[in-house]
């Protein structure tokens, strides 16, 4: 049985060798894995063996369990048997299971390994929807993704924004979790093409936007507007604070407001430390998104300007 510490394969040197790489990588996907759902009996997730026994990929796929509390999260494949488990796994960047919410009826969609991969490599996923992409699970030889039809809608959304590279953000581009996003510009930035968000309500964000920071402190702070394909995202931006760091300007997500094209209704995420964005339980979906621009100026929890 292999025994891990999660905390030993994050963020590890440039000159990592390949194989541990790989093998830190898995470990991620593992965990992402069994925290994607609920705690309780394990399953098969989508996920493939890294094992390459007599040279040959091994054809199993990995079995996950989390029990719950602070327990080591189980794993072993479903063909060779190697297995192992990894403890020092919560409050990581790739723990999922932090704000867990299932709303709506879900419904299992036979995807191919080639969609489940891609889904789970999207640059753009929330962790919402990153909980969706790891829950697929094997069953019959088959991969079976669940999810509710505005979970199938956005993830269809942001693998046609990747495919034809329909998101330009306003902004900065949105990196990996835990990484700072900086911008190319030092000024205003093009209007975006927008796949799937109204017009209208993007012209009220970004008019809020401006209003929050008076025109004379501009040149020392912004709050603006980044436009997804299906969500938008406040974010603040400061110049650089010495002269070493360059011209660009860093940004720093506040808010994501997502919208659901088949409910055409806008719900608001928080941004935690490893800026990953979590449903805000607070606030219902509304169809109004001033209601939500409402919400983050009020402010009551702290969770969006501290």
């Amino acid at each position: 049985m292999f025994v891990s510490d999660l905390r030993h394969f994050l963020d590890l040197p440039d000159d990592t060798p390949a194989p541990a790489l790989r093998l830190a990588e898995q470990l991620r996907d593992i965990v992402r894995a069994a925290t994607a759902g609920e705690p309780g009996a394990g399953w098969v997730s989508a996920l493939r063996c890294r094992r390459r026994p007599g040279h040959r990929r091994c054809q199993g796929r990995i079995f996950v369990r989390r029990t719950g509390g602070q327990a080591p999260i189980g794993w072993a494949c479903t063909v060779c048997r190697d297995e192992g488990c990894i403890s020092g796994w919560q409050d990581t960047p790739h723990d999922l299971s932090d704000g867990f919410v299932w709303e709506g009826t879900a419904k299992d969609v036979v995807v191919s390994d080639d969609v489940v991969a891609g889904v789970r490599e999207l640059s753009l996923l929330d962790a919402d929807g990153e909980r969706v992409a790891y829950r697929a699970r094997s069953h019959d030889g088959h991969i079976v993704l669940s999810a509710t039809d505005e979970q199938l809608d956005e993830l269809l959304g942001y693998l046609a924004a990747e495919a034809h590279h329909e998101t330009a953000p306003t902004t900065a581009s949105r990196d990996e979790p835990g990484t700072p996003l900086a911008s190319p510009r030092s000024g205003p930035a093009p209007t975006p093409v927008r796949a799937g968000v109204p017009d209208l309500d993007v012209a009220r964000v970004q008019r809020w936007c401006a209003a929050r920071v008076p025109e004379p402190a501009r040149h020392q702070v912004r709050v603006e507007c980044e436009v997804g394909a299906r969500d938008l995202t406040i974010v603040e931006r400061r110049p650089p604070w010495r002269d070493d760091t360059g011209p660009d300007w860093t940004s720093l997500p506040v808010a994501r407001l997502r919208y659901a094209k088949t409910a055409k209704t806008w719900t608001l995420c928080w941004r935690d430390r490893h800026l990953r964005f979590h449903l805000y339980n607070r606030l219902p979906p509304s169809a109004h998104v001033n209601e939500l621009l409402t919400e983050i100026d009020r402010d009551p929890t702290h969770v969006f300007w501290g």
